[in-house]
């Protein structure tokens, strides 16, 4: 049996759990306990760690809490792919459903190892165009599980999809451009496949699921996906790859795999051992980001990462926060200051600080295009 809390809205729960902080030498609880102001999770985000006490927080429910969530105000108008996030701790399922009831889902977020982030790509091209009613709720067991606590993260909003109709086309994709099995590669590379019914694309392992060594953007009619990979994302020597295309975007239920280029090897020599990036959080190409988004970089060897135009280095777009280690970055990047429209970026990580000589430059997120709506 679920039980079902109503908490507060996303904006004042972030006032609330920044100002629970403290100072160098850490809070001291209701029960004189040190509460030390920040902490690192196991993936490296930083959260305060008032956030994990009720009484300090005055959450009831800590650690299990949902801090924001971002996605199209109510009444928009949708087409395509919309993105939806939310932040908190300790989420083990969160869902968009209608905004009474729990069938059916309408989505199913993709989780973080630390269970801080969640995130979605919906597909407003597999729902009927009209008006759509829905909440985002999240829980703190697996779905199904006995004991859940939902916190609903984006109460009911009502959503206007408005796809072009389209014939329903049969999956399918075939491989059209990709270094030989054996090939040493370097550089930037354009790795395409073609079909039908195309709704995510990625480059992997020859087995298994993890890491994702890039995401392919696919273009709006589902016949084309592309990614022009830069190698140096990789580190140097031999790499088992496969391309593999979904039906449905990524972490969705009922996806069919076609393996659009089984195993092949490539060797990696770009001369380069300590510098790494690759973006392991982003919209995909092609979706509607409304308010904040965050973004996301690892790899090694980090000195400064950049949200960049596709092409040259001004306007800045963003700067991202680095880690000590530098093998982590990130940025909370609000749209909500550049106008509606289409905006074309791409991340680039550098391995020396901002206007430093002798840079190296990673496209660690090739050029997407986000169609930006507030």
């Amino acid at each position: 049996m679920l039980s079902i809390l109503k908490v507060l809205p996303a904006t004042g729960l972030l006032m609330l759990l920044g100002a629970c902080g403290g100072g160098e030498n850490g809070d001291a609880g209701a029960t004189g306990a040190r509460l030390l102001p920040t902490f690192f999770t196991s993936d490296g985000r930083i959260l305060n760690s008032c956030s994990l006490d009720p009484r300090c927080s005055s959450v009831p429910t800590a650690p299990f809490f949902v801090a924001a969530a971002m996605a199209p105000a109510g009444g928009a108008a949708l087409a395509g792919l919309v993105r939806l996030e939310v932040s908190g701790n300790d989420m083990a399922n969160v869902e968009l459903l209608p905004a009474s009831g729990y069938s059916p889902r309408l989505g199913v977020f993709n989780i973080s190892g630390d269970k801080t982030r969640a995130w979605m790509d919906l597909d407003t091209t597999a729902l009927p165009n009209g008006p759509l009613s829905v909440r985002i709720s999240a829980f703190n067991v697996a779905a199904g599980q006995p004991g859940a606590t939902e916190i609903i993260a984006m109460p009911a909003r009502t959503w206007n999809i408005s796809n072009t109709s389209a014939p329903t086309a049969a999956f399918a994709a075939t491989l059209t451009a990709a270094p030989a099995d054996g090939a040493v590669i370097s550089g930037t590379t354009r790795l395409e496949i073609r079909g039908s019914a195309i709704a995510n694309a990625e480059l992997l392992p020859a087995s298994g699921y993890a890491p994702r060594l890039g995401v392919f953007n696919v273009s709006a009619d589902r016949t084309l996906a592309w990614l022009d990979l830069d190698t140096r994302s990789l580190p140097d020597g031999v790499h088992d790859v496969r391309i593999s295309a979904f039906n449905v975007t990524d972490g969705q239920p009922n996806a069919r795999e076609i393996v659009a280029m089984p195993a092949r090897r490539w060797d990696v020599r770009n001369g380069t051992t300590s510098f790494t990036a690759s973006v392991t959080m982003a919209p995909v190409h092609g979706d509607i980001v409304s308010g904040a988004t965050r973004l996301e970089v690892r790899g090694s060897g980090l000195q400064n990462v950049e949200l960049l135009p596709a092409t040259g280095y001004a306007p800045r777009l963003g700067v991202f926060a680095v880690s000590a280690d530098r093998k982590f970055a990130w940025l909370d990047f609000d749209t909500s200051a550049l106008p509606t429209g289409v905006l074309h970026a791409r991340i680039s990580a550098f391995n020396v600080a901002a206007g430093q000589p002798d840079a190296t430059e990673i496209i660690a997120m090739p050029t997407r295009q986000w169609n930006l709506q507030h």
